[in-house]
């Protein structure tokens, strides 16, 4: 897989997008929302096909490198988001689905650590998560009906 070094950073900063959609915040992450996200990543790295999971793992190799450079992109969500997929349409499939699905379950899983008993989604997550997906052009999400 051939990635720029541009759109690699892209890549690796969209699950700190999806967290900052979650928390409502882009620098100075709670701790333990921080920790819980660290597991979420590594957790769907886990469960990501290659070379989408090559990407995934790249976000993990210099946490504390990542995350100043997150707080010194100067991209909103919805920005660094579209910029994400972007990428991926140079990178193409099917690195470019399962990447894709792979935020979006990332979302999915520190949303419900989020929730009540670190199990279900609040409403407020759940609202976001759908934004995210379809930011992502994922048209369903699995685990969740759209609301009508």
């Amino acid at each position: 897989m051939d990635v720029s070094s541009a759109d690699l950073r892209t890549l690796q900063l969209g699950p700190l997008w999806v967290l900052s959609a979650l928390a409502g915040s882009y620098s100075q992450f709670d701790r333990d929302e921080l920790a819980a996200f660290w597991d979420t990543v590594v957790a769907v790295t886990l469960r990501t096909p290659p070379p989408a999971r090559d990407l995934l793992i790249s976000t993990s190799r210099d946490r504390a490198g990542l995350l100043l450079a997150y707080e010194l992109d100067d991209r909103p969500i919805v920005s660094g988001l579209s910029h994400v997929l972007q990428a991926l349409e140079r990178v193409g499939p099917p690195t470019g689905p399962d990447f894709r699905m792979a935020l979006v379950q990332i979302a999915l899983d520190l949303g419900r650590a989020r929730g009540p008993y670190g199990r279900k989604l609040t409403a407020q997550d759940e609202q976001m998560i759908f934004l995210i997906a379809a930011l992502l052009e994922i048209e369903s999400v699995p685990g969740l009906t759209v609301p009508v």
